[in-house]
């Protein structure tokens, strides 16, 4: 499984690092380890059964060896899964080789006028630049589903085969989805991996149809503030500048 190969990468390069701090917001999860690498991951608000935070003090996970704390990707509970993938992501290092020259995958990664455009969870910014473009636009988001545009995920099977381009948003590594819709993109040219929470490790998408992953770490002089926004819950859209964006060729 994904989560698997992913924890199995991270873990020779959390070897003697420890957490030493944890923010848990209603948006975003962050952890600062010993070795001054900062990750995080949205904790999936719009699929908790809980609005507040499950684990409302950080404070059982200062000093754990960080590698125990990315076991937590492999349990069910969402927040937990987020702050595992949290830990990997702060120890992500991106391949200069992989690099995509622009990491705005909106214009490195083409998308046609006669392209029927799937977007698996909504992502505002890249719905408004591919509604007026694409031929079709196809949007999932289980958060909000019954919402005008946005179609019921039961309907994928039948309508990513015809998507020419599939986005997936992140989250979709977090909550174990993203495995589940790959086999049903088998017109596409282009699957991209796209969001905040994406894992920035290339060969853990190898074989898997993802062609493009695109995410962002953060800024080292800006750790302090991301963990104080993440703390008072804002989302990384509130906080772009804080961070660079990456986006990295699978293949």
């Amino acid at each position: 499984m994904l989560l698997e190969r992913l924890y199995e990468a991270a873990v020779p390069r959390l070897a003697d690092k420890r957490v030493q701090e944890v923010r848990i917001g209603n948006q975003l999860v962050g952890v600062l380890l010993d070795s001054g690498e900062l990750g995080a991951a949205y904790a999936l608000p719009g699929e908790r059964r809980i609005v507040e935070p499950v684990f409302p003090d950080p404070a059982p996970f200062i000093g754990m060896p960080a590698a125990d704390l990315a076991a937590r990707l492999l349990e069910p509970d969402l927040v937990s899964r987020a702050l595992g993938l949290a830990v990997c992501n702060a120890v992500a290092q991106s391949d200069p080789s992989r690099c995509l020259e622009d990491p705005d995958v909106a214009t490195t990664v083409p998308v046609r006028p006669t392209d029927t455009v799937g977007l698996i969870g909504l992502i505002h910014s890249m719905h408004r630049r591919l509604a007026g473009w694409a031929a079709h636009l196809i949007v999932f988001d289980r958060s909000l589903e019954g919402e005008p545009g946005i179609r019921p995920v039961e309907q994928q099977p039948e309508l990513l085969p015809l998507c020419d381009v599939v986005f997936v948003t992140g989250s979709a590594v977090t909550n174990g989805t993203l495995e589940a819709v790959l086999p049903w993109c088998t017109k596409a040219r282009e699957v991209v991996v796209i969001g905040p929470s994406t894992p920035l490790y290339p060969e853990v998408f190898a074989d898997t149809g993802v062609t493009v992953i695109a995410g962002a770490t953060w800024l080292p002089q800006h750790h302090a503030r991301a963990l104080e926004g993440i703390a008072a819950g804002l989302g990384f859209h509130d906080m772009a500048d804080l961070s660079r964006r990456w986006a990295l060729r699978v293949r």
